[in-house]
Parts: C-alpha cells; sequence; structure tokens
C-alpha cells in the first residue's frame, strides 16, 4: 500500500513540474481609435506569434508556468502598442515621444511665485 501512494505522489511531483507553453495573452488590448476590427484581429495575430517566437527556448529555462506568461504578455503588449493599439494603464500614448513630466512639477500654466 505504501509503494503505491509513493509512485502516485511521485507521479503527481512529475506532473506539478512541467510547465505549459501561454496559449494567448492574459493583457487588455483595445483597437486604437478609428482602426477596424478586421486590422486590429491581424495584428492580435502576428502579435501572438510574435510573442510565442520571443519565448524561443524558454519552457526549457522557466522556472515555472507563470513566469512564461509574463514574459508572453510583455511580449504581446509591446507588439501591440507598437501597432498603435490602446494598453489600459499605460501612461503614454502610442505614439507620443514625450514622456509625461514627474508628478509636482507645475505647468507652463500655473503662476510662477
Amino acid at each position: 500500500m505504501g509503494v503505491r501512494w509513493g509512485m502516485l505522489l511521485l507521479g503527481l511531483g512529475i506532473l506539478s513540474a512541467c510547465t505549459v507553453v501561454p496559449t494567448g495573452p492574459r493583457a487588455l488590448v483595445l483597437p486604437a481609435v478609428g482602426k477596424s476590427m478586421d486590422v486590429f484581429q491581424v495584428e492580435d495575430g502576428e502579435c501572438r506569434s510574435y510573442a510565442r517566437q520571443q519565448l524561443g527556448g524558454a519552457p526549457e529555462q522557466a522556472a515555472s508556468t507563470r513566469l512564461l506568461q509574463v514574459q508572453y504578455d510583455r511580449a504581446y503588449i509591446q507588439c501591440m502598442y507598437a501597432k498603435g493599439n490602446v494598453v489600459p494603464g499605460l501612461a503614454v500614448a502610442p505614439g507620443s515621444s514625450v514622456a509625461p513630466p514627474p508628478l509636482g512639477t507645475p505647468s507652463p500654466r500655473t503662476p510662477q511665485r
């Protein structure tokens, strides 16, 4: 009986050590204003493919499925953002080359004392 439990635990341990390559992003990306859904879907497919390529040999190197998902999402978001799509939560709009000023910086319209 003890051998059976040992084999079962060993089997479960081996299965839990396996990593799963992400099948898709876990990030919200929206089409840019005026972009058709057809174009957005093509870009989505291209960026999913790009994200998979960026993982390269990562499944052998990655410590966990979670790490792979983070790497996949990062590559996907960078690709979609580069194509001009909207990624909620980013402070800078696509195409903007100037970072926003640090918090507490007075605006040019604020009178100086």
